[in-house]
């Protein structure tokens, strides 16, 4: 989930459990708050040719208006000035350019399951259905939609079942 307001998120986090059929491991679910996209140059050696780094545009990181990932190219090396004619991973090596390194950090919040128990408690107590996203509708947040699509990250161990949009 992306979005600045983590209270859109607790009003409607009964709702998408709910509709996702999660009732256990509650914490293990974040409300992502940025990410980052690093490129580490690895090590320079005293003989490193010359050469041009070129970086792709930040706006290829965004694959959709929620979305983002690493783009098929998102750093090279090139002896040509003008960028067109790029160098392999394995060229570049070979000429002795440093490495380049690719992190990425997910930073967010979540939630003990407690916090949506209380949560859900208190919405019923207001004659709000939990399940439901009247109250987010009730304060004017925008409302959630599932995608329907699943995916899950295969470079590392982030894993996401379902891409929640508004």
């Amino acid at each position: 989930v992306w979005l600045a307001s983590p209270s859109a998120w607790l009003t409607q986090a009964s709702h998408i459990f709910t509709r996702l059929q999660i009732t256990s491991n509650l914490e293990q679910y974040a409300l992502v708050n940025h990410v980052k996209f690093h490129i580490t140059i690895g090590n320079t050696r005293e003989d490193t040719p010359s050469g041009y780094l070129f970086l792709c545009p930040t706006i290829n990181f965004q694959t959709g208006p929620s979305s983002f990932r690493w783009p098929d190219c998102p750093a090279y090396w090139s002896l040509d000035p003008s960028g067109g004619n790029r160098l392999s991973a394995e060229e570049a090596t070979q000429l002795g350019f440093p490495s380049l390194q690719l992190n990425t950090q997910v930073h967010g919040y979540s939630w003990d399951a407690s916090v949506y128990a209380g949560l859900r408690q208190f919405h019923q107590a207001k004659g709000f259905n939990p399940d439901s996203q009247d109250i987010a509708r009730h304060l004017g947040y925008p409302l959630f939609q599932l995608s329907g699509d699943t995916f899950a990250h295969s470079e590392s161990n982030i894993s996401v079942k379902y891409f929640i949009s508004f």
